[in-house]
């Protein structure tokens, strides 16, 4: 396909790129400061990259819908592995992890052990293309109140192994990071790390409190919205859902309000205003569909910059301390 075809082409032009940025520092036009960026296709021709995989899946829609989608959800479970900031790195590099094997690959999972342990466990689950450091902010802070934390940088994520991260795969490592550390007494999911929380719930897992922030109100919404931001044809959210349900056994739109009725656990749902990933409505209705929620909304942090929110942070504090 004309991804496939032309992403060598990008990691040509990504090398040059660097390479350049490396004439710059030498002939003192730029600070060494420039270098800290590695050029790759999927970040620094990320406009383009997109364009060639929406070109492919047109194209495959014109002769099978059922082609196109399962090219789709090929795209749609393999993320990108982003950049990670320079003093995440370091944070990371002074933590304590341990590695599991799971569906054959190697799975990084940090552990922050409390000075002053007030005997609870939390799990916290990263969003789509990022990493568990991204909790750093609000890490701190549930550390200082005596949490004990979990954190897996998530399959093909961060520093887990693999290409491909599929949703239910997904729940099945939660479920088993609930045996290995003890059963949770709260999860807290960023973005799609809250959808895959709700399937660990459709599968067995047990909570007595939950918080979501930035998430979409269910599996298929979280569809519906991936086919939207990346401007795919609409015809292919019904048979994406179809190629899960066919796979899976179930369809993506009962994990969503169908199931949200059904769970009684504690709920704090927050939200960015701003946000333009998954929009702020999701939020209004998850908490009208969940019998026993919260709402915490912030403004002008964005869908991964409410990670850092003081407002969001004091919020999920009172929330788990809250009898």
């Amino acid at each position: 396909m004309l991804y496939s075809l032309c992403y060598p082409l990008m990691w040509m032009l990504a090398y040059g790129h660097q390479k350049y940025h490396w004439c710059l520092v030498v002939t003192k036009r730029r600070p060494k400061l420039l270098l800290q960026t590695v050029v790759r296709p999927e970040s620094h021709y990320h406009r383009q990259c997109n364009w060639l995989k929406r070109a492919d899946i047109e194209l495959l829609s014109w002769f099978s819908l059922s082609l196109a989608a399962r090219y789709t959800l090929r795209l749609f479970e393999r993320p990108t592995r982003m950049p990670c900031l320079s003093q995440d790195l370091a944070f990371e590099a002074q933590s304590v992890f341990d590695e599991l094997t799971f569906s054959g690959h190697k799975v990084r999972v940090y552990r922050h052990e409390p000075e002053c342990p007030n005997g609870q466990t939390l799990l916290l689950l990263h969003g789509w293309e990022g990493r568990s450091v991204m909790f750093r902010p609000l890490l701190t802070k549930l550390l200082s109140h005596g949490y004990r934390l979990i954190l897996p940088d998530l399959l093909a994520h961060g520093h887990s192994e693999g290409s491909r991260c599929s949703f239910y795969e997904l729940s099945s490592l939660i479920l088993e990071l609930d045996r290995r550390y003890g059963s949770f007494d709260a999860a807290i999911g960023h973005s799609f790390g809250g959808t895959a929380l709700a399937i660990a719930l459709d599968q067995g897992l047990t909570l007595k409190k939950m918080v979501t922030i930035g998430s979409p109100n269910g599996f298929g919404n979280m569809i519906d919205a991936y086919i939207d931001y990346f401007h795919y044809p609409s015809s292919l959210k019904a048979q994406l859902k179809h190629l899960y349900t066919r796979q899976q056994g179930k369809n993506p739109d009962d994990i969503g309000p169908p199931l949200w009725g059904r769970l009684n656990l504690p709920t704090l749902i927050c939200h960015d205003s701003n946000d333009v990933v998954i929009k702020i409505q999701e939020a209004h209705d998850m908490h009208a569909s969940f019998p026993n929620s919260q709402l915490c909304i912030t403004s002008g942090r964005g869908h991964r910059g409410v990670l850092r929110d003081h407002q969001l942070h004091n919020a999920v504090l009172g929330f788990l301390s809250a009898a």
